[in-house]
């Protein structure tokens, strides 16, 4: 039986209202690196190897504009939610060094087309743009040019509005299980909220032989609940070391946030050892049989093949005959 939506509420009461991640919980979405050490680190690596293509190319001819690492760019389209920030890289090399230019959905990019502008790092090849809206969807467009040639690399980006909603548990999770007494059992639960959500796990027990109350709701029992210390991947998981007999029974993964609750539950059997597994005999037996059914289909078919052949032969010399 299922947990009724009033008993997993009065089970939320005592954890204060659920409020959204802080916004620094964020991550850029960057088409080579996210945070900002990283991507400070990379470009260092880049530029580095920026440099040193441009001293040798200033030693020898001049070359037309090259990507500095093309493999960075390879992921064209960016979908992230709004309010995120978002870079576009396109680190170029070349003799004399390129210049770049930004297009969005091929016109010129200019900061007073974006509420709220934008940022572009010369030094570093890249576009910055700032909590992102649904208004920036678009195909944003580098072009890196000298006098001797031109490229040109294109990101799409699009823009997906949060919507508020209650937890997601992935569906099969938590799983059913069966063990042997004495082993250590883990239940999974996958939990998808924006809002920062609140887990529990609770088993369902029996009260005077009953598991459930006069009111129609189900007896359980608070086995793991978040604190301070605790993150939302280690409430995702349900250990329990050294089962017995008396641990089987219904599990339930409790997930609450501010807009509702959700749940899943699964089913823990304890048995005192395994079944045996199939006789291999058996598992031989029926192999032998399905190889012999098919050796006979080989053999008739090839006896007809010849029994044809045979019979078109003798026609054959009948006839020249």
């Amino acid at each position: 039986m299922g947990v009724p939506r009033c008993i997993l509420l009065l089970l939320l009461v005592q954890v204060p209202q659920a409020q959204s991640r802080p916004a620094t919980e964020d991550t850029d979405t960057d088409a080579v690196k996210s945070s900002e050490d990283e991507d400070d680190e990379s470009s260092s690596e880049e530029n580095k190897l920026s440099n040193e293509l441009s001293t040798s190319n200033e030693k020898l001819q001049p070359l037309a504009p090259q990507w500095v690492m093309p493999e960075k760019m390879e992921k064209q389209l960016h979908a992230v939610p709004a309010s995120r920030t978002v870079k576009f890289r396109c680190q170029a090399t070349g003799n004399p060094v390129p210049s770049l230019r930004w297009y969005k959905n091929g016109k010129e990019f200019k900061k007073d087309q974006r509420i709220g502008g934008f940022k572009i790092r010369d030094h570093m090849w890249t576009l910055i743009m700032e909590s992102v809206v649904p208004s920036d969807k678009g195909n944003y467009t580098c072009v890196v040019e000298n006098e001797y040639g031109s490229l040109k690399h294109t990101y799409l980006l699009d823009v997906v509005e949060r919507s508020p909603h209650r937890p997601i548990l992935q569906a099969g999770l938590p799983a059913n299980q069966t063990a042997v007494v004495g082993n250590d059992v883990e239940f999974v639960c996958r939990v998808f909220s924006d809002p920062q959500p609140h887990i529990q796990w609770l088993k369902h027990i029996t009260v005077n032989g009953s598991r459930e109350g006069p009111d129609g709701h189900p007896y359980v029992l608070v086995l793991k609940t978040a604190s301070l210390n605790t993150t939302d991947k280690e409430m995702e998981v349900l250990t329990l070391k050294n089962v017995t007999l008396d641990d089987a029974g219904e599990y339930t993964c409790l997930a609450g946030n501010s807009i509702g609750v959700s749940y899943h539950s699964a089913w823990l059997s304890v048995v005192n050892e395994l079944p045996p597994s199939p006789l291999p005999s058996q598992t031989y037996l029926e192999i032998f049989i399905y190889c012999l059914g098919f050796i006979i289909i080989l053999i008739i078919t090839a006896s007809a093949v010849i029994y044809r052949f045979y019979c078109t032969t003798k026609k054959s010399d009948f006839n020249s005959q």
